[in-house]
């Protein structure tokens, strides 16, 4: 069974770090307090590095997608895409397809050059 690549967020490249990811790791191999104390200690970390990255940004340009002066809705969906896996991207797929779809029948509907149709 192939297995699909899940990317990372660009805000959980942001806040996370390989340790952060190698302490997550651990987690299932520990007893069940140790499992929670150290899911906590993860997530606490992931929220104090969240609230250091905006304290005191009004705007953060590595956020933002590069190129991207508005919503995109596709460049938006490839995205979020490469974030999920399963029934939720074969459903990013299909929401996809028919907004291409979409797109392709306004282009073939659009008035020829000249004004008039042949």
């Amino acid at each position: 069974m192939e297995q699909d690549f899940i990317a990372r967020t660009a805000l959980d490249e942001l806040v996370e770090s390989d340790q952060d990811q190698i302490i997550k790791a651990m987690v299932p191999y520990l007893p069940a307090s140790g499992q929670q104390f150290l899911s906590v200690y993860a997530k606490t970390r992931e929220l104090m590095n969240t609230m250091a990255l905006f304290h005191g940004q009004k705007n953060r340009a590595d956020m933002q997608a590069a190129g991207v002066s508005g919503t995109d809705p596709l460049s938006m969906l490839q995205d979020i895409r490469k974030c999920c896996g399963g029934e939720s991207r074969r459903q990013i797929d299909h929401i996809t397809s028919l907004i291409a779809t979409i797109q392709m029948m306004k282009i073939m509907n659009e008035d020829p050059p000249g004004g008039e149709n042949p």
